[in-house]
């Protein structure tokens, strides 16, 4: 977790300056996932991976019991429903060294008590080579393919009953290089993103993502970067004609001024504020100009206790028929605490606002949550979470209130 907040900590997300509606993929909620931030790195519960050659092999499961409220996030005829996640993920990574590689692969199978057409299978393949020729450089190159699947609270998830969530194959590829010669940073990402809806009723749904970003950073004082960014993001749809004949294809670019917080102190993580330009390729639809916005950062006022704020604001695809795009709006704030040495716990509040420029249209849905996780031993653990999400919107259809709550056995081996 450390080694991963040390580098992120440095960079813009490009996920997030490209921001898409993705749906939920598979995930294996490992032991001390509750509380990542604060979770202690000792010998009591550090996991002992298997040593085969030069390679270090882990392996975690997770069984999830689950009650859903409002499984299709309906407005009225709202049906509830228990469900069973099974998770397991299998990582292997090569031995520390100037070059790395890691390579992962995650499943969840879930299965409903009553709504069988509810029930899905995800999985994800990854690997990623890293090569640090300095100690302040870094050369990674990454590819995933994965099956992923929409939740029904998404904003244009398929709202019928009778027919599953959308299923999606996602294949995606990412180059990045960092360097910090003396007091300068030097970062720059790409990606490349290709989205694949099964249903050949889905076909205008499936679009390839091209992102870039480049930053530069100074170190204005210990641990702190001032820093300059710009990203450009396109969007190519495999019907790149809607049935009235429009190009579906668009651009969007912009620039962000931010700070970069290194780990080590009180605080870590990243903020960037800046402006977005969105291009159709339409001749005939109106572009517009934006506030851009995209932060991750951490706050530790102890070692056991961690605050955390995620902020984001910026354009986002969009398939809803006579939207001529749409803007989110998105702000979670969690805390995570270490009780005691074998037990954490989560809270989080989050608020997200979709607009859909051109029709007047808007969203607002506001979710607060709750975890603790009791660790039993090394290698196994026990979580408890609820979850109550509720949407508006001038549109009815949107709306929903949803309670959902379970409980999860975690191992690693």
């Amino acid at each position: 977790m450390k080694a991963r907040l040390a580098l992120s900590a440095l960079v813009l997300d490009l996920g997030a300056l490209s921001a898409l509606a993705i749906p939920a993929r598979a995930q294996t909620q490992t032991l001390g996932s509750t509380a990542p931030t604060v979770y202690p790195d000792d010998p009591e519960y550090r996991a002992q991976p298997i040593h085969l050659g030069g390679l270090s092999l882990t392996t975690n499961a997770n069984v999830r019991l689950n009650y859903d409220s409002n499984i299709y996030a309906a407005p009225l005829e709202r049906y509830d429903d228990v469900y069973a996640d099974f998770s397991g993920e299998v990582r292997a990574d090569s031995s520390p060294g100037p070059v790395t590689v890691t390579t992962g692969v995650t499943g969840t199978v879930r299965r409903y008590s009553s709504r069988s057409t509810e029930n899905s299978e995800r999985w994800r393949l990854d690997t990623t080579v890293k090569w640090s020729p300095t100690r302040t450089s870094l050369y990674s190159l990454g590819a995933s393919l994965q099956r992923a699947v929409e939740d029904r609270s998404d904003s244009e998830a398929r709202t019928d009953p009778d027919r599953g969530p959308r299923r999606f194959d996602i294949l995606a590829t990412e180059f990045h290089l960092r360097t910090q010669p003396g007091r300068l940073l030097f970062d720059v990402q790409a990606s490349a993103t290709r989205f694949d809806a099964l249903s050949s009723l889905d076909a205008d749904r499936d679009f390839s993502a091209y992102n870039g970003q480049a930053a530069v950073g100074l170190r204005v004082g210990g641990t702190v970067f001032v820093t300059a960014s710009t990203f450009l993001n396109r969007r190519e749809f495999r019907l790149s004609r809607t049935p009235a004949g429009l190009e579906r294809d668009t651009t969007t670019y912009g620039g962000q001024l931010g700070l970069n917080v290194e780990p080590g102190g009180l605080f870590e993580g990243r903020l960037g504020v800046g402006v977005f330009r969105y291009d159709p390729d339409e001749p005939t639809a109106p572009g517009r100009t934006g506030l851009s916005v995209s932060g991750a950062l951490i706050y530790r006022p102890s070692r056991r206790t961690a605050l955390l704020l995620d902020a984001f604001n910026g354009d986002v695809a969009t398939f809803r028929t006579g939207a001529q795009g749409r803007t989110d709006t998105r702000v979670r704030l969690t805390a995570e605490q270490e009780i005691r040495h074998d037990l954490f716990a989560k809270l989080s509040g989050s608020f997200r606002r979709s607009k859909f420029v051109g029709t007047g249209i808007s969203e607002d849905t506001a979710s607060v949550s709750g975890e603790i996780e009791h660790v039993i031993a090394r290698n196994l653990s026990l979580s408890l979470d609820a979850q109550f999400s509720k949407r508006t919107s001038e549109r009815f259809a949107a709306r929903f209130e949803r309670f959902r709550a379970g409980f999860s056995l975690r191992a690693r081996f």
